[in-house]
Order: C-alpha cells, then structure tokens, then sequence
C-alpha cells in the first residue's frame, strides 16, 4: 500500500509526535509504502506555550515539513499530494487544525482517508471544539480512536464514520527489569504535567498513605503546564519536602530505562483521559500502575492483574490503590509486561480500514511478527 501519511513527526516534541513516528516506522516495516508529510507550524504558541522541539531531536528522516497554520496553500498542495497515493492517513491532534485536514481532504480529491484520534476533543474543551471536530473528520472514512469511552464519544460527533477502538503502544523500546528493594516503595508520576493529570491528587494520596505509616516516596518527572514554584509551595504545606520529588524538565530518552528501573509503581491520577501514553510504558518497564477510574483508564489498567483503580478526586481510595499493588507487586509487576498493545496490531487495523474505505480493497504486505516497537523512532510521553 502507498499511505500519504500527515501529522507531527520529530523533532517536534510531545506523545503524538512520536506515536506517529513508531507507527510511519512500523507501516514500513511491515512493507508499506508512506509519504510522510509534517507541520513547520502546528499551531499559534499562545495555544500551546513552551518549546515545541524535544531537546537532541533529529529530524524524522525523509519528511516534509510543509504545512503551516497559518498558510491554507500549504494544505492544499499537501491534499494534492496524496492524490498520488492509495490512502491518506492523518494524525488527529487539536481541533484548531479541523479547517486545515478539511482543506486537505477536500484537495486530495477522491483518495480515501482514514484519522488517528487521540483526543476527539481536548482535555480543557472549548465552546467551538466540537464544531471544529465535526468539520475535520466529517468527511473521513474511517477512524482509529482510543478505546470507549473515547470511541463512542467519537462516534456520537461524527455519526456514519466507522470507528475502530484501539489502544496505545508503549512510544518507547523499555526493557522489564527487577524491582529495586524496599521499602521505601518508590511511586513515579511522569509525563507532562499538565491541569488534567491530577498531581495534586498524586500529592495528597502520598500524604494519606504517609499518614498511614507506609513508606512511601514519589518522583514527579516531566515538563510542567506553567510555574513549578507553586507546587513546591504545595508539597512544603504538606510537610512532604522529604518524601515528594519534584524533577521538572524533559526527560531525555535514553534516562527513561533508569527512571522507571528505580520506581516501584507508576501512579496515572487523571481527572480525564481517554487513555494514557504512560500506562503502556509503565508496561513495557515492568510496573504495575495505581490510576484513577476514568475515561478509558479503566481499560488500560486491569484490577488486580496489572495494578489498581480508584475513583477521580479521591485520594484515600487512590492511596487504596497503591496500597493494593504493594501487597501484590512482584505478580503484578509479572503481569504488567504482558498488557502493552503493540505497533503490529495497530498497522493491521489500520490498514484495514483503509481496505474497508477503498471498497474492501487488499494490499498485500510483508508481515512483521508481534513483539517490541521498531527502533526507527524514539518517543517523548509528555501528553
């Protein structure tokens, strides 16, 4: 199959842009053809303030980084282009880009085109989100979105687009490795830190489970969504100066290994996600997770078999959570390595929606045996 493939590739920082790296890598693996076509502006920095670059980041090789929000003829010459292919394929990331991907797909005349949605719309929504949803994938043929709740959400937006639930993969090649002593038993909150992410729910779980005598400490790693002065002052009020870690910054690739080698359990407490880059990762590492009941968390993390789950906004039941996971770590930590998604079963679903749009037609390809992430791309989990 030729795939015209448009989204954010390195070295463009966040989750998204290596989810579509790992999969571009995966897609060839598996003998496909893909024409990758990248963002030289994604969108206006007030939307999304900070360095939009992972520090050391190379470019993904053999990508066109042509498209800029602000310029409508660099969607249509990027719609034109796949006119060429059999397939367009984009990442779904914001909906301030709905104009553009509709631009796009009108431009790319009758070539069918499928979407990879993340968030069907974002973690702090606004009033227009959904319109703009609607205006960016109402014309698609088909959508990988994350598991439900997410999909139906999906579904419910864009009525007649079928909708194929799968999950993430683990956005970077960890190795499982022995669980380090304790106690102390070490939590890990990593990822960027943003509203929706819960640290100040990860803050008070650890002041009730140090309240209740276990030993506990935790690390929070990872850019944060504006000042960090404040949650200093937050981990000081609570007399956790000397159990709570604040590490802010990204956090290079090649210290990720350690950085999960050295924690115990990894704790998700979103307010909202419909899933999450980190559990997947925690996987691949070897941790079991202690994570909030919300959205498709609930579907990443099983109870008792790959960790534990506690209701949104409620620190004792986390502090349950995590207690759980403790007197059952080494099975679960066994267990966890067996529940991360891989990039196979993502090439297959989606080619074959692409089949299904393209009036069930077939594309042979080479077939790539179930196992880790191809190495051809490396990942930064901060979404």
């Amino acid at each position: 199959m030729h795939l015209s493939f448009i989204g954010p590739v390195p070295p463009f920082r966040g989750g998204i842009s290596q989810h579509s790296a790992l999969l571009v890598g995966a897609l060839r693996e598996a003998g496909h053809e893909v024409d990758v076509y990248s963002w030289a502006a994604q969108y206006p920095e007030r939307l999304y303030p900070g360095d939009p670059y992972a520090p050391g980041a190379q470019p993904f090789p053999d990508a066109h980084f042509t498209l800029r929000w602000w310029d409508p003829s660099s969607w249509v010459r990027v719609g034109r282009a796949a006119r060429a292919a059999d397939a367009l394929a984009f990442q779904w990331v914001t909906p301030f880009q709905g104009p553009a991907y509709r631009t796009m797909l009108a431009a790319s005349g009758s070539t069918p085109s499928v979407a990879i949605v993340h968030n069907p719309v974002p973690h702090e929504e606004r009033a227009v989100d959904r319109r703009l949803t609607r205006l960016g994938l109402g014309t698609v043929r088909g959508a990988l979105a994350p598991p439900e709740p997410a999909a139906d959400d999906l579904r419910r937006l864009v009525p007649g687009v079928p909708v194929v639930p799968m999950a993430i993969p683990p956005l970077l090649d960890l190795d499982p490795t022995p669980l380090p002593p304790g106690p102390p038993w070490r939590l890990l909150f990593f990822g960027f830190v943003r509203p929706y992410k819960g640290l100040e729910l990860a803050i008070d779980t650890v002041a009730a489970l140090v309240q209740r005598g276990v030993p506990v400490e935790l690390t929070v790693a990872g850019l944060f969504w504006g000042p960090v002065e404040p949650w200093h002052e937050r981990v000081a009020a609570a007399g956790l100066d000397g159990t709570i870690t604040l590490r802010p910054g990204y956090v290079p690739d090649e210290e990720v290994q350690e950085l999960f080698a050295a924690h115990h359990v990894v704790v998700v407490p979103y307010r909202s996600a419909p899933q999450s880059a980190i559990v997947p990762l925690a996987y691949a590492a070897g941790r079991p997770v202690a994570a909030t009941r919300v959205g498709g968390l609930a579907g990443q993390v099983a109870e008792g078999v790959s960790g534990a789950l506690a209701l949104s906004d409620d620190a004792p039941g986390l502090a349950d959570a995590v207690e759980r996971v403790l007197a059952d770590l080494e099975r679960l930590a066994r267990n966890a390595t067996e529940h991360a998604p891989t990039w196979p079963a993502v090439v297959e679903a989606l080619v074959g929606l692409v089949a299904a749009a393209d009036g069930n037609a077939t594309y042979e390809a080479e077939t790539t045996p179930p196992g880790r992430p191809p190495p051809s791309a490396r990942r930064d989990p901060e979404t």
